[in-house]
């Protein structure tokens, strides 16, 4: 880890600054939470590392703002590692790039840390290997050279950050439309609605064995490392959707200390101005961040499972990426469960959304009975009216889904 940038600084403390900055990666804090974390920034005592060798090989910023935001798989910390397993050196366990722009839109998107690319001096290799061969400053080069795009700053949190985060908001919601496994990542959860805790959280993160029980027995569902990809955006959204509640407005301080303690960002960036920042930005707050992972095909190289860009889904993707452009618009995913016990209810259903257009990822049996037909969706997403209306009857309900799907279309007793 880069060592702590010592000089003492003017204006707002550096913790504070931190708080404020994540917060605007994760696109989503409240307005009062901000203000809020304002007024207890006397008690925090906890900073940020602040690595001022990659400034160097970040780019200056136009006006908009792309993030590189990595999950270092470190151990550091760790008191239980039975499903993390012991790694020689870090790597990039997560690698996403955040952009923000001054129009108010925000921007999530994966790279798979399978990819195969090109490191500088280094030859072939998955991308995640650049951290581990020259750290931040090596997969910053990597991936401007590899995907050509502007990075302006680096914000990196290691797996207990990530776990002290959702510890101090109290745990994170996720539905889960059948109970669901990772026996590598040590995930473990019935069917619903359920709070997960930094460590469940972690590992749902980080499961590339994920599984549901369907018909009585234990299937895959997007078990690679696309779906991975998924999951870790939707995790994200589970915090911001954390960040706005009052509890959590309350608990700034700590919040923001367990941010601060297992964080490390470039030194442009501790010494930004917040408040042009945060002005800059303030139309993000509360709204949606579209999200998308980079389009892939799976491969083989030298005995190891990897993943190449896409072509030409991957250079579209990019550049509207960089340009602020939505993401290429995709047939919605759903999955559909029987909730009204008639044998084949869920299959009919599978086959009409099919004709209709739509991506059947799934089918299998809801944890109870529903009267009506059900399509669940993320709160302020219009695909589950969508879906009613193609269908001509059901009602939709709001909750959190898993990201590798656009709804999940419970069939009830109305669905003759």
């Amino acid at each position: 880890m880069p060592s702590k940038h010592s000089e003492p600084r003017r204006g707002l403390p550096k913790w504070l600054k931190v708080t404020i900055i994540v917060s605007l990666v994760l696109a989503n804090l409240a307005l009062v939470g901000v203000f809020y974390v304002v007024n207890v920034g006397e008690n925090a005592l906890a900073e940020a590392d602040t690595n001022t060798d990659v400034t160097d090989v970040l780019d200056e910023s136009t006006g908009d703002l792309t993030f590189l935001v990595v999950g270092s798989d470190s151990r550091e910390g760790l008191d239980d590692l039975t499903n993390f397993g012991v790694a020689g050196g870090e790597r990039s366990d997560v690698i996403m790039l955040v952009r923000l722009d001054n129009e108010g839109r925000a921007q999530m998107l994966s790279i798979p840390r399978d990819l195969w690319v090109d490191i500088p001096g280094n030859g072939k290799n998955k991308i995640n290997s650049a951290y581990s061969f020259g750290g931040p400053q090596l997969l910053i080069q990597t991936l401007k050279q590899e995907l050509g795009v502007e990075i302006n700053h680096y914000v990196e949190i290691d797996f207990v950050g990530f776990m002290e985060l959702i510890d101090e908001l109290g745990g994170i919601d996720i539905f889960f439309p059948n109970p669901a496994r990772d026996e590598s990542s040590g995930l473990d959860v019935e069917a619903g609605m359920q709070r997960l805790d930094g460590k469940q959280a972690l590992a749902y993160a980080r499961s590339r064995k994920y599984q549901e029980l369907q018909d009585g027995r234990w299937v895959g569902v997007d078990a690679n490392d696309i779906g991975r990809t998924t999951r870790q955006q939707e995790v994200i959204r589970a915090i911001m959707s954390e960040l706005k509640t009052p509890s959590s407005v309350g608990d700034a301080g700590n919040i923001a200390n367990s941010l601060a303690r297992h964080m490390t960002i470039d030194s442009r960036l501790a010494d930004a101005s917040v408040a042009g920042l945060f002005f800059q930005f303030a139309s993000i707050l509360g709204g949606d961040v579209e999200g998308a992972t980079l389009p892939v095909v799976s491969g083989t190289e030298k005995g190891l499972s990897v993943v190449y860009a896409d072509e030409p889904a991957a250079t579209n993707m990019l550049r509207n990426f960089g340009a602020g452009a939505p993401f290429a618009s995709q047939p919605l995913r759903v999955q559909v469960l029987n909730g009204n016990g008639v044998s084949g209810s869920a299959g009919d259903m599978a086959r009409q959304l099919e004709d209709l257009g739509y991506i059947v990822v799934g089918v299998g049996d809801a944890p109870r009975h529903y009267e009506t037909t059900t399509v669940v969706v993320a709160a302020g997403s219009a695909v589950g009216s969508e879906v009613v209306s193609a269908l001509g009857f059901g009602e939709v309900a709001n909750s959190e889904v898993d990201n590798s799907v656009d709804a999940v279309v419970i069939v009830g007793s109305d669905a003759t």
